[in-house]
């Protein structure tokens, strides 16, 4: 059924919560509390929130180039190529004010991408990467989401992607305490599967050998001090030879951004329309 009809089944399905007011007309935190506990529906959907802003942040950039192919190919220059195409896509929907990170081969911090999407008040942020496996000569997807791992390969690579982040310990510990939002939480690892489900479907008709490595959680300073849903995509793998020539090539490239945008499509519509890349 329509992702619609379902949320309002499982609403009505719920254990009814009475939010009586305090005295200063605030409902009790005790109260709201136990509706974020409930898992039967996402809390934007419960409160018809809104995607107003998106926020499209093209990896690296400057003289942080980012992983580089055996033929020279920059992380940074295919990153601002897929995202300037992923804007066109989600600006042609007429529906969402779309911003990007960086315009051009600029070396913006982590930081400074984080306040950008504060400032401009984003709802929906993705920051659009390519992986690189020197020992594994292979072409996988995944799209990550902020949270704790114990997975030593994700947080090799979250040490790679954080170099150079200005924030101290206190702010970092100061952030992770507010990970305990739901909706965060609950959001963006909707966000990421919907991504990663669209990139690797859409993805194997070209190339059926193409490896999904899942959804996963990680320590990405990048969508740390975001309070709204955030994905990192990994969307290809420039360690391998066959897709960094593919990369070259400015209709695969568009691909991956049409992929892209179906993922946040499908995800803005929650499930309630099949996307499919139309050849």
């Amino acid at each position: 059924p329509p992702a619609e009809l379902t949320a309002q089944t499982n609403l009505m399905n719920m254990t009814p919560v009475s939010l009586n007011p305090s005295p200063e007309g605030v409902p009790n935190p005790a109260e709201l509390s136990a509706v974020a506990a409930n898992r039967a529906v996402p809390l934007s959907r419960m409160f018809g929130l809104k995607i107003k802003t998106i926020i499209i942040d093209a990896g690296h950039g400057g003289p942080d180039s980012g992983a580089i192919g055996k033929m020279g190919t920059k992380e940074k220059d295919v990153t601002l190529d897929i995202a300037r195409r992923l804007r066109q896509h989600l600006v042609a929907k007429g529906h969402y004010h779309v911003i990007m990170t960086r315009e051009d081969d600029s070396a913006i911090s982590l930081n400074r991408r984080v306040d950008l999407a504060r400032t401009a008040k984003a709802d929906l942020f993705i920051s659009v990467h390519l992986n690189y496996l020197p020992h594994k000569p292979i072409n996988m997807i995944e799209t990550y989401y902020f949270g704790p791992s114990t997975d030593a390969k994700v947080l090799r690579l979250a040490e790679q992607e954080n170099a150079g982040a200005e924030y101290g310990l206190s702010d970092f510990r100061a952030i992770v305490e507010k990970l305990g939002k739901t909706m965060k939480l609950q959001e963006s690892r909707e966000f990421a599967e919907s991504i990663q489900s669209n990139m690797v479907f859409n993805s194997r008709k070209q190339n059926n050998s193409i490896l999904d490595f899942g959804v996963k959680r990680a320590p990405f300073v990048v969508l740390l001090g975001l309070e709204v849903p955030s994905v990192l995509a990994e969307v290809s793998c420039l360690s391998n030879r066959e897709e960094e020539m593919e990369l070259q090539d400015e209709k695969h490239r568009e691909n991956i951004a049409r992929y892209l945008a179906l993922g946040i499509f499908d995800y803005l519509n929650k499930g309630a329309l099949a996307h499919e890349a139309k050849r």
